[in-house]
């Protein structure tokens, strides 16, 4: 096992980015095969969004008779704000957690507007992989040389790469961890930990800034991150950074707020609050088990297909016996973040592959980064069941996967 470490130390990352793209493309092509090879089938629209909302839906677009996903949301938001701006909002089902939510639509928007939103599949699609692969190779940059190697399982992580071919934003989100990272460590620290540096360089400052207010304006659990990093910074007694953590926070909660205070918006037809989508510990896991309707091996695979995910689970919650002390109380927040999110997450999300892999994003980077900063940390092999996972994914795109009723708007 050795051996294989070394060799993998010592290849170069140019032969993995291949193979990821390599993976990504025929994926992609798969997904988008039942539904004539339009790539606009991967942003989840589904007619009842498309009827509330037909003026902001692009000629050509694929739109799901049965149902959608959350993709439709960032393109809804991303084209409202770029041909519309403040003057209407897109009507959703909760207009609170969507434009929490608002990085993704902001980049890709902002591009989409200059080239068109008929273009906003390849568009957003590009930035997801583009964000992935720029993100892996600063953590390959961070990490010590024998540990180069564990970067590669975040490249083929099963949890981002099914983020990008949904076209949402959890990916993006485990990118600008990195990237976060990477801002607070790149001015000489011990890369060997994360230890918070200072810097006396005033555009530095205001790049951290806005680098960590926009990890929060991609998803609000950036907060956690962000939460983190500032508990740390005051444990190594960066009081700098700790300000700009603070301005960071403030930035994004000022910014929300604002806009929860324009008139023109539609409450959402569903509009959910934190009750709606929580039950109790693990009872969603439990209740989506339902074997007694199954018939036929793809209904087999599929209810199987979530078991590797709740292992995955009970292995990160193994993890949290590597703490040893108070910075590792404060290291493992992000661990516990995801494992009280996933735990109480109600049926619906466990009844989804894709809406409960999405829990777990951020789960690989930062085990990566807790084997960094201890060499011993023990991470029970959820590294390695990520590839398992991965192998699920895969067959579930090329094999499981039953194309939906569609039809293209015009």
């Amino acid at each position: 096992m050795q051996t294989l470490k070394d060799r993998l130390n010592k290849l170069r990352p140019i032969y993995l980015i291949c193979g990821y793209l390599l993976l990504l493309l025929i994926l992609t092509y798969f997904k988008i095969q039942p539904y004539n090879y339009n790539l606009s089938s991967l942003i989840g629209l589904w007619k009842g969004f498309v009827e509330l909302n037909p003026s902001l839906i692009d000629k050509a677009f694929v739109v799901y008779n049965d149902g959608g996903y959350d993709g439709q949301f960032f393109y809804l938001i991303a084209k409202s704000l770029f041909t519309e701006g403040l003057n209407s909002f897109p009507i959703m089902d909760s207009f609170f957690i969507r434009f929490n939510r608002i990085g993704l639509s902001l980049l890709a928007g902002s591009l989409s507007g200059i080239f068109g939103f008929d273009s906003y599949p390849i568009i957003t699609l590009g930035l997801l992989t583009l964000f992935h692969i720029y993100s892996f190779k600063l953590l390959f940059g961070i990490l010590d040389t024998e540990l180069k190697y564990l970067s590669y399982f975040y490249l083929f992580s099963p949890f981002s790469l099914n983020s990008n071919l949904l076209l949402v934003s959890d990916s993006l989100f485990a990118s600008f961890l990195i990237i976060c990272v990477y801002v607070l460590k790149v001015n000489g620290s011990n890369l060997g930990n994360l230890k918070l540096a200072a810097s006396n360089s005033s555009y530095k400052f205001v790049f951290i800034l806005l680098t960590m207010a926009f990890l929060c304006f991609i998803r609000e659990s950036g907060i956690i991150i962000v939460g983190t990093f500032l508990l740390l910074s005051f444990l190594d007694k960066e009081f700098r950074i700790s300000i700009l953590l603070l301005l960071s926070l403030g930035t994004y909660l000022f910014i929300i707020e604002s806009i929860k205070l324009i008139p023109n918006f539609h409450p959402g037809t569903n509009p959910l609050g934190f009750s709606d989508l929580i039950d109790y510990p693990l009872f969603g896991f439990f209740k989506s088990i339902k074997f007694q309707s199954l018939s036929g091996m793809k209904n087999i695979f599929r209810e199987l297909a979530k078991f590797p995910i709740f292992i995955f689970y009970i292995i990160l919650a193994l993890n949290l016996t590597n703490i040893k002390n108070r910075r590792d109380l404060i290291l493992y927040i992000p661990i516990y973040f995801i494992l009280f999110t996933a735990g109480v997450g109600e049926v619906g999300y466990w009844l989804s592959f894709d809406n409960i892999s999405r829990m777990f994003t951020i789960s690989l980077p930062w085990l990566i980064f807790l084997k960094q900063e201890n060499k011993a940390h023990n991470d029970y092999y959820a590294l390695r069941l990520s590839f398992i996972v991965l192998l699920l994914l895969i067959i579930r795109i090329l094999y499981i996967k039953t194309p939906m009723e569609f039809y293209i708007f015009q």
